[in-house]
């Protein structure tokens, strides 16, 4: 383009008006945020914009305080691994973060900054948009870090018959447990290292594993039982090796993108502090 072309309704979405909002993670490359909130933001004709942040672990304590003072920026989404540390940074917390004491999204409000986790209400969400049945069913969830502990907190909500969570981790796994059974006393929740395919109805991966890597998966296996419906929180790539897999044996897949699709109008709500 050159200078005689160039005029400011080439670039018509963004201006020095424009509110800011930014997604924080690390890695950064697979995130679907900038578009997705985006496009609703477009959508309700508001001027706002996302836009990925790239900060590594050894710098978040020291970035995060100066990222949240930024005069035009009005809110941030947390992404993996940061989930739980940045719950450190709000004045306040949302419902489902208390009991998590991760957030997944944060926003500016007069009083100083609130985190949520919304992680959790948009799996339970996308779930039931596919058909896929919580309640009195045996879920198996792999991954309990932030989006793991928030995903198993909303699934105990919705009162399976049993939660089974599996983590390298198993101190995290154990937390994860005991947060749910303090949440939800009488739930059947525990953590495991090995898992029983056929004596699950649903199988969630909200662990890492996958993302950026399409060769590979959490689950060691070739075969899954086909009764199963099965979701795998990773947005990139869009099919994972898991869901692939899945495909193949004739399960029933849930995407990632589609839980981010289901929590969009919250999280801008949250965002909007309506």
């Amino acid at each position: 383009m050159t200078r005689e072309e160039f005029s400011p309704l080439s670039v018509p979405y963004i201006s020095g008006r424009t509110r800011l909002y930014g997604i924080v993670g690390h890695p950064i490359e697979q995130v679907r945020s900038p578009e997705f909130v985006t496009h609703e933001f477009v959508a309700r004709g508001i001027d706002a914009i996302v836009v990925p942040i790239h900060v590594v672990p050894e710098r978040f304590d020291e970035l995060m305080p100066a990222i949240m003072d930024i005069a035009n920026l009005d809110g941030l989404i947390v992404t993996v691994p940061y989930k739980a540390r940045a719950a450190r940074f709000m004045a306040s917390l949302g419902p489902q973060a208390r009991i998590t004491r991760t957030v997944s999204v944060l926003a500016k409000r007069a009083e100083g900054w609130i985190g949520e986790m919304f992680d959790g209400v948009g799996c339970v969400a996308a779930l039931r948009r596919r058909g896929v049945a919580i309640k009195d069913k045996r879920i198996a969830l792999l991954g309990a870090g932030g989006a793991g502990s928030a995903i198993g907190v909303a699934l105990a909500s919705q009162a399976p018959r049993s939660l089974r969570i599996i983590d390298p981790d198993t101190a995290r796994a154990s937390a994860a447990v005991n947060q749910m059974q303090q949440a939800f006393p009488s739930f059947d929740v525990a953590a495991g290292e090995s898992l029983d395919l056929d004596q699950l109805d649903v199988l969630i991966n909200a662990s890492p594993v996958g993302m950026l890597d399409p060769t590979a998966c959490p689950l060691q296996v070739n075969h899954l039982p086909p009764h199963l419906a099965v979701m795998d929180i990773v947005m990139k790539p869009d099919e994972t090796r898991l869901l692939r897999m899945a495909l193949e044996s004739g399960c029933k897949v849930v995407y990632g993108r589609e839980m981010l699709g289901s929590q969009l109008t919250a999280v801008v709500d949250f965002f909007m502090d309506r």
